[in-house]
């Protein structure tokens, strides 16, 4: 997550007959009008957060779960397990020193 982003709000859900591959991914973002980045996979565990005017009127019409089955070409039955989602920001620390050049510039 990139600092200043606001944390981003979205559906989980299973996926089932297919194996999803990042043209299926790149497909669905079209679909739903939101960027490539906000739609990810995992484990069988499609991860779709509704970040464009389009995907929220998706969301608030119910009908999530059949726009993603047409884009994916697949029956609305093999998407199960729908559940809302909050991205979890996951904050990177380090230490500049450790990427600091160690050899003499003599």
């Amino acid at each position: 997550m990139f600092p200043g982003k606001k944390i981003r709000e979205g559906f989980t859900m299973k996926v089932e007959g297919i194996h999803l591959t990042l043209p299926d991914l790149h497909t669905v973002a079209a679909e739903l009008g939101i960027a490539t980045r906000d739609v990810l996979t995992k484990d069988g565990i499609l991860t779709i957060y509704n970040t464009s005017d389009t995907c929220k009127e998706i969301v608030d019409g119910n009908t999530l779960a059949t726009f993603v089955a047409m884009a994916l070409d697949i029956s609305a039955e093999d998407i199960s397990q729908m559940k809302e989602t909050v991205e979890v920001p996951v904050k990177i620390e380090f230490d500049p020193s450790e990427f600091e050049d160690d050899e003499d510039d003599d």
